[in-house]
């Protein structure tokens, strides 16, 4: 059986957690949401209801990416475009949803 397979999002970086250690506090809703749930599940129960299992085909995006932006959506009254705005520039939510500190705008997610 062959394994699953995402669109690069930028999870290695030359920065590493080193940023985010420094700038987002461990008292921050969001990352302390982070670090409660167990987000690998969701990509688990996710990967099985996309066409190609994720396996075959163009890479998705890791379902559990596309949940929490949704996640910074709702929490914030955000339309999915806002939201995307709003995750490219608030390195909290950045955080959250697993980009790199160095993720450019030009690195579209949605």
């Amino acid at each position: 059986m062959e394994k699953e397979h995402f669109v690069e999002t930028g999870r290695s970086s030359f920065f590493g957690d080193y940023l985010y250690d420094q700038i987002v506090p461990e008292n921050h809703f969001l990352h302390i949401l982070k670090q409660q749930i167990p987000w690998e599940h969701f990509t688990m129960r996710l990967i099985k209801l996309y066409k190609g299992s994720g396996v075959y085909g163009r890479p998705p995006f890791d379902p559990a990416i596309i949940l929490k932006m949704e996640i910074i959506a709702y929490l914030y009254k955000l339309s999915e475009r806002q939201a995307e705005v709003y995750i490219n520039e608030n390195i909290p939510a950045k955080f959250f949803v697993g980009l790199t500190a160095d993720h450019s705008n030009s690195d579209r997610i949605s």
